[in-house]
Protein backbone atom coordinates (compact mmCIF):
# COMPACT_ATOMS: atom_id res chain seq x y z
CA UNK A 1 0.00 0.00 0.00
CA UNK A 2 0.81 3.34 -0.97
CA UNK A 3 2.17 5.89 1.66
CA UNK A 4 -0.17 9.04 0.79
CA UNK A 5 -1.14 12.65 3.05
CA UNK A 6 -4.45 12.78 -0.18
CA UNK A 7 -6.38 9.76 0.92
CA UNK A 8 -8.12 8.94 -2.47
CA UNK A 9 -9.17 6.18 -4.91
CA UNK A 10 -6.45 6.29 -6.80
CA UNK A 11 -3.70 5.55 -4.79
CA UNK A 12 -5.11 3.41 -1.91
CA UNK A 13 -7.39 1.30 -4.68
CA UNK A 14 -7.17 -1.72 -2.19
CA UNK A 15 -10.36 0.46 0.06
CA UNK A 16 -12.48 0.28 -2.88
CA UNK A 17 -11.63 -2.07 -5.08
CA UNK A 18 -13.39 -5.81 -5.20
CA UNK A 19 -11.63 -7.55 -3.52
CA UNK A 20 -13.09 -8.88 0.06
CA UNK A 21 -10.04 -8.11 3.18
CA UNK A 22 -9.32 -7.35 6.44
CA UNK A 23 -7.29 -4.65 7.33
CA UNK A 24 -5.11 -5.01 10.31
CA UNK A 25 -3.65 -1.66 11.86
CA UNK A 26 0.12 -1.58 12.67
CA UNK A 27 0.18 1.51 15.06
CA UNK A 28 0.67 0.76 19.01
CA UNK A 29 1.47 4.32 20.20
CA UNK A 30 3.58 4.92 23.70
CA UNK A 31 1.90 6.80 26.40
CA UNK A 32 2.98 9.86 26.93
CA UNK A 33 5.71 9.63 29.94
CA UNK A 34 8.04 12.66 29.87
CA UNK A 35 5.88 15.45 31.27
CA UNK A 36 5.65 13.87 34.40
CA UNK A 37 9.38 15.21 34.80
CA UNK A 38 8.67 18.73 33.74
CA UNK A 39 6.94 21.61 36.08
CA UNK A 40 3.88 22.95 33.92
CA UNK A 41 3.05 26.25 32.70
CA UNK A 42 -0.50 27.19 31.07
CA UNK A 43 0.33 29.87 29.11
CA UNK A 44 -2.16 32.13 27.92
CA UNK A 45 -2.93 34.52 24.59
CA UNK A 46 -1.50 38.08 24.39
CA UNK A 47 1.51 36.87 26.63
CA UNK A 48 4.03 36.95 23.90
CA UNK A 49 6.13 33.80 22.69
CA UNK A 50 9.07 33.72 25.17
CA UNK A 51 8.63 33.18 28.75
CA UNK A 52 11.90 33.75 31.19
CA UNK A 53 12.88 31.48 34.56
CA UNK A 54 15.54 33.03 36.96
CA UNK A 55 17.12 31.06 39.96
CA UNK A 56 16.68 32.97 43.14
CA UNK A 57 18.55 31.84 46.35
CA UNK A 58 21.02 33.26 48.49
CA UNK A 59 23.02 32.02 51.62
CA UNK A 60 22.24 29.95 54.31
CA UNK A 61 23.41 30.25 57.89
CA UNK A 62 23.01 32.91 60.41
CA UNK A 63 26.11 34.54 61.98
CA UNK A 64 27.82 35.48 65.38
CA UNK A 65 26.57 38.87 66.76
CA UNK A 66 28.42 40.08 69.36
CA UNK A 67 26.87 42.66 72.47
CA UNK A 68 26.26 45.66 71.08
CA UNK A 69 27.45 45.07 67.56
CA UNK A 70 25.21 45.27 64.17
CA UNK A 71 23.91 42.10 62.92
CA UNK A 72 25.73 40.81 59.88
CA UNK A 73 24.40 41.03 56.55
CA UNK A 74 23.71 38.25 54.33
CA UNK A 75 23.29 38.23 50.59
CA UNK A 76 20.72 36.96 48.47
CA UNK A 77 20.39 37.34 44.51
CA UNK A 78 19.59 36.31 40.99
CA UNK A 79 21.70 33.22 39.24
CA UNK A 80 21.10 32.43 35.98
CA UNK A 81 18.44 32.62 33.55
CA UNK A 82 17.36 30.69 31.04
CA UNK A 83 14.27 31.63 28.25
CA UNK A 84 11.51 29.16 27.19
CA UNK A 85 10.23 29.97 23.26
CA UNK A 86 7.45 28.72 22.03
CA UNK A 87 6.89 26.90 18.77
CA UNK A 88 3.80 25.52 16.79
CA UNK A 89 3.81 22.11 15.42
CA UNK A 90 0.83 20.94 13.34
CA UNK A 91 0.18 18.21 10.63
CA UNK A 92 -2.77 17.59 8.09
CA UNK A 93 -3.98 14.83 6.13
CA UNK A 94 -6.81 15.29 3.21
CA UNK A 95 -9.65 13.03 1.70
CA UNK A 96 -11.07 12.87 -1.21
CA UNK A 97 -15.06 12.90 -1.83
CA UNK A 98 -15.19 9.31 -3.79
CA UNK A 99 -12.69 7.97 -0.69
CA UNK A 100 -15.49 9.15 1.72
CA UNK A 101 -18.31 7.77 -0.69
CA UNK A 102 -17.24 4.50 -1.70
CA UNK A 103 -14.45 3.18 0.79
CA UNK A 104 -15.58 -0.16 1.89
CA UNK A 105 -13.34 0.20 5.25
CA UNK A 106 -14.77 3.62 6.48
CA UNK A 107 -13.69 2.39 10.64
CA UNK A 108 -10.41 2.26 8.79
CA UNK A 109 -10.20 5.68 6.52
CA UNK A 110 -11.36 7.10 10.21
CA UNK A 111 -8.38 5.99 11.68
CA UNK A 112 -6.01 7.37 9.18
CA UNK A 113 -7.74 10.81 9.49
CA UNK A 114 -7.69 10.85 13.39
CA UNK A 115 -4.49 13.09 13.91
CA UNK A 116 -5.20 12.79 17.86
CA UNK A 117 -1.73 11.70 18.97
CA UNK A 118 0.44 13.60 16.64
CA UNK A 119 0.89 16.81 18.13
CA UNK A 120 1.61 14.76 21.62
CA UNK A 121 3.65 12.28 20.47
CA UNK A 122 6.12 15.23 18.93
CA UNK A 123 5.74 17.08 22.56
CA UNK A 124 6.83 13.30 23.94
CA UNK A 125 9.80 13.20 21.51
CA UNK A 126 10.79 16.78 22.49
CA UNK A 127 10.53 16.45 26.08
CA UNK A 128 12.09 12.99 26.54
CA UNK A 129 15.31 14.21 23.76
CA UNK A 130 16.23 16.85 26.88
CA UNK A 131 17.86 13.71 28.32
CA UNK A 132 18.64 11.85 25.40
CA UNK A 133 21.18 14.61 24.41
CA UNK A 134 21.75 15.93 27.78
CA UNK A 135 25.22 15.44 27.61
CA UNK A 136 25.80 18.11 24.43
CA UNK A 137 25.24 21.94 24.12
CA UNK A 138 22.34 21.49 20.61
CA UNK A 139 21.09 19.02 18.75
CA UNK A 140 19.25 19.14 15.17
CA UNK A 141 15.68 18.19 15.77
CA UNK A 142 13.23 16.22 13.87
CA UNK A 143 12.66 19.02 11.51
CA UNK A 144 16.59 20.19 11.48
CA UNK A 145 15.77 22.48 13.37
CA UNK A 146 19.09 23.70 16.30
CA UNK A 147 17.88 23.07 19.49
CA UNK A 148 20.14 24.74 22.22
CA UNK A 149 19.96 22.06 25.14
CA UNK A 150 22.48 23.45 28.06
CA UNK A 151 21.22 24.99 31.13
CA UNK A 152 21.48 28.88 33.15
CA UNK A 153 25.61 28.35 33.33
CA UNK A 154 25.67 27.44 29.24
CA UNK A 155 27.00 23.96 29.95
CA UNK A 156 24.83 20.36 29.26
CA UNK A 157 22.05 19.31 31.26
CA UNK A 158 24.30 16.52 32.77
CA UNK A 159 28.08 17.58 33.37
CA UNK A 160 31.21 17.04 35.47
CA UNK A 161 31.92 20.91 36.01
CA UNK A 162 28.72 23.17 36.46
CA UNK A 163 29.45 26.57 37.37
CA UNK A 164 28.05 28.60 40.35
CA UNK A 165 27.05 32.44 39.46
CA UNK A 166 28.17 33.41 43.08
CA UNK A 167 30.71 31.04 43.90
CA UNK A 168 33.81 29.40 42.08
CA UNK A 169 33.17 26.51 43.15
CA UNK A 170 31.88 23.48 40.50
CA UNK A 171 29.39 20.92 41.37
CA UNK A 172 28.63 17.87 39.00
CA UNK A 173 25.95 15.77 38.32
CA UNK A 174 27.20 12.85 36.25
CA UNK A 175 28.02 9.77 37.77
CA UNK A 176 31.84 9.05 37.31
CA UNK A 177 32.34 6.42 34.72
CA UNK A 178 28.75 6.66 33.46
CA UNK A 179 27.97 3.07 34.98
CA UNK A 180 25.43 0.69 34.34
CA UNK A 181 22.27 0.87 36.56
CA UNK A 182 22.92 -1.45 40.03
CA UNK A 183 22.05 -0.86 43.54
CA UNK A 184 25.93 0.21 43.80
CA UNK A 185 26.03 2.95 40.67
CA UNK A 186 22.51 3.82 42.07
CA UNK A 187 24.46 5.17 45.81
CA UNK A 188 27.23 6.32 43.66
CA UNK A 189 24.57 8.55 41.84
CA UNK A 190 22.67 9.34 45.46
CA UNK A 191 26.36 10.75 47.26
CA UNK A 192 26.29 13.01 44.04
CA UNK A 193 22.71 14.11 44.74
CA UNK A 194 23.26 14.52 48.80
CA UNK A 195 26.71 16.56 48.13
CA UNK A 196 26.78 18.40 44.46
CA UNK A 197 23.35 20.16 44.90
CA UNK A 198 24.66 23.08 45.78
CA UNK A 199 23.18 26.84 45.85
CA UNK A 200 24.76 29.33 43.82
CA UNK A 201 26.86 30.57 46.79
CA UNK A 202 28.37 26.92 47.27
CA UNK A 203 25.98 25.91 50.28
CA UNK A 204 24.37 22.69 50.23
CA UNK A 205 20.68 21.90 49.22
CA UNK A 206 18.59 19.06 50.34
CA UNK A 207 16.85 17.65 47.57
CA UNK A 208 14.15 14.81 47.55
CA UNK A 209 15.24 12.52 44.45
CA UNK A 210 11.67 10.52 44.14
CA UNK A 211 11.75 9.24 40.40
CA UNK A 212 14.65 6.99 38.86
CA UNK A 213 14.11 7.39 35.43
CA UNK A 214 14.99 4.95 32.20
CA UNK A 215 14.35 3.54 28.63
CA UNK A 216 12.54 0.35 27.97
CA UNK A 217 15.75 -1.41 27.65
CA UNK A 218 14.48 -4.85 28.89
CA UNK A 219 17.91 -5.71 31.13
CA UNK A 220 17.71 -2.54 32.54
CA UNK A 221 13.76 -2.62 33.46
CA UNK A 222 14.81 -6.16 35.13
CA UNK A 223 17.24 -4.19 36.77
CA UNK A 224 15.42 -1.59 38.05
CA UNK A 225 12.42 -3.48 39.04
CA UNK A 226 15.32 -5.57 41.14
CA UNK A 227 16.38 -2.75 43.06
CA UNK A 228 12.62 -1.23 43.99
CA UNK A 229 10.46 -4.19 43.98
CA UNK A 230 12.93 -7.11 45.87
CA UNK A 231 11.73 -7.98 49.40
CA UNK A 232 15.22 -8.52 50.53
CA UNK A 233 19.06 -6.65 49.49
CA UNK A 234 19.46 -7.26 46.03
CA UNK A 235 23.36 -8.31 46.48
CA UNK A 236 22.52 -9.44 49.55
CA UNK A 237 23.82 -14.00 49.99
CA UNK A 238 21.05 -14.39 52.75
CA UNK A 239 17.57 -14.00 52.75
CA UNK A 240 15.51 -11.89 54.97
CA UNK A 241 17.60 -8.86 54.64
CA UNK A 242 15.91 -5.41 54.17
CA UNK A 243 15.82 -4.10 50.57
CA UNK A 244 16.47 -0.43 51.39
CA UNK A 245 15.53 0.94 48.20
CA UNK A 246 12.31 -0.79 48.13
CA UNK A 247 9.71 1.98 47.29
CA UNK A 248 12.32 4.94 47.48
CA UNK A 249 11.99 5.52 43.87
CA UNK A 250 9.09 6.09 41.29
CA UNK A 251 10.01 4.56 37.77
CA UNK A 252 9.25 5.95 34.85
CA UNK A 253 9.74 4.62 31.48
CA UNK A 254 10.96 6.88 28.43
CA UNK A 255 10.43 4.56 25.46
CA UNK A 256 12.10 8.16 22.94
CA UNK A 257 15.22 8.08 25.62
CA UNK A 258 17.25 5.90 23.17
CA UNK A 259 16.36 7.25 19.85
CA UNK A 260 17.92 9.84 17.42
CA UNK A 261 16.53 13.35 16.34
CA UNK A 262 14.01 11.64 14.46
CA UNK A 263 12.64 9.11 16.74
CA UNK A 264 14.44 5.93 15.10
CA UNK A 265 16.11 3.65 17.92
CA UNK A 266 19.38 4.58 19.35
CA UNK A 267 21.10 1.74 20.64
CA UNK A 268 24.25 3.42 22.29
CA UNK A 269 21.74 5.41 24.79
CA UNK A 270 19.35 2.30 25.85
CA UNK A 271 20.98 1.76 29.01
CA UNK A 272 21.00 5.91 29.87
CA UNK A 273 19.87 6.03 33.79
CA UNK A 274 18.67 9.22 35.97
CA UNK A 275 17.42 9.77 39.10
CA UNK A 276 15.73 12.73 39.54
CA UNK A 277 13.65 15.15 42.54
CA UNK A 278 10.20 15.30 40.54
CA UNK A 279 6.85 17.39 42.04
CA UNK A 280 7.85 18.62 45.39
CA UNK A 281 7.23 22.12 44.89
CA UNK A 282 9.03 24.62 41.91
CA UNK A 283 11.69 25.38 44.47
CA UNK A 284 12.26 21.95 44.82
CA UNK A 285 11.69 19.99 42.03
CA UNK A 286 14.09 19.45 39.21
CA UNK A 287 13.66 23.43 37.15
CA UNK A 288 12.95 21.75 33.81
CA UNK A 289 9.37 23.45 32.37
CA UNK A 290 6.98 23.15 30.18
CA UNK A 291 4.53 25.41 28.79
CA UNK A 292 1.52 25.03 26.47
CA UNK A 293 0.62 28.13 24.53
CA UNK A 294 -1.82 25.80 22.74
CA UNK A 295 -3.35 22.70 23.60
CA UNK A 296 -3.72 19.82 21.20
CA UNK A 297 -6.77 20.59 18.94
CA UNK A 298 -8.56 19.32 16.27
CA UNK A 299 -9.23 20.60 12.82
CA UNK A 300 -12.51 18.61 11.70
CA UNK A 301 -14.36 19.24 8.44
CA UNK A 302 -18.00 18.39 7.90
CA UNK A 303 -19.91 19.25 4.58
CA UNK A 304 -19.98 23.34 3.84
CA UNK A 305 -17.45 24.45 6.61
CA UNK A 306 -13.70 25.59 6.19
CA UNK A 307 -12.50 22.34 6.17
CA UNK A 308 -13.80 21.33 2.34
CA UNK A 309 -12.52 22.47 -0.74
CA UNK A 310 -15.14 24.14 -2.30
CA UNK A 311 -13.69 23.25 -5.99
CA UNK A 312 -12.73 20.17 -5.30
CA UNK A 313 -15.35 18.47 -2.31
CA UNK A 314 -12.13 17.28 -0.71
CA UNK A 315 -11.56 17.39 3.06
CA UNK A 316 -8.92 18.82 5.07
CA UNK A 317 -8.64 17.24 8.59
CA UNK A 318 -6.18 19.39 10.72
CA UNK A 319 -4.09 19.46 14.11
CA UNK A 320 -2.19 21.84 15.76
CA UNK A 321 -0.30 22.49 19.26
CA UNK A 322 1.55 25.60 20.69
CA UNK A 323 4.34 24.65 23.45
CA UNK A 324 7.80 25.61 24.80
CA UNK A 325 10.16 23.55 26.78
CA UNK A 326 13.42 25.01 29.13
CA UNK A 327 15.97 23.69 31.61
CA UNK A 328 17.21 25.64 33.66
CA UNK A 329 19.34 23.47 35.52
CA UNK A 330 20.49 20.41 36.07
CA UNK A 331 20.38 20.60 39.69
CA UNK A 332 17.62 17.97 40.33
CA UNK A 333 19.21 15.56 38.57
CA UNK A 334 21.75 13.16 38.08
CA UNK A 335 22.71 10.90 35.38
CA UNK A 336 24.81 8.13 34.26
CA UNK A 337 25.40 7.78 29.83
CA UNK A 338 26.68 4.31 29.54
CA UNK A 339 27.62 4.01 25.71
CA UNK A 340 26.72 0.29 24.92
Amino acid sequence: MSYTSLLNTATLSQFTDLVEKEFVMQEELYVPNAQQLFIPENLTAHTGDQRRYDEVDGETFALLKDEGDDAQKVSAGVGYTKTMQAKRVAVEIEITWEMRQYNKAPQVVSKLTDLAHFCPQRLELDLTHRLTFCTSSTYSDKDGETITVTGGDGNPIVYATHALSNSTSTWRNRVTNDPLLSQGSLESAETLAKTQMLSNSGELRNWNFNVLVIHNDATTIRTARQILESSADVDAAQAGVMNYYAGAYRLVVLPYLATDANGAYDSTKRQWWFIAAIGNGMDKSWPAYVGIWEANNLKTPTSGNNGEDVHSDTWTYGSRMSYGICVLSGKGLVGSCPTS
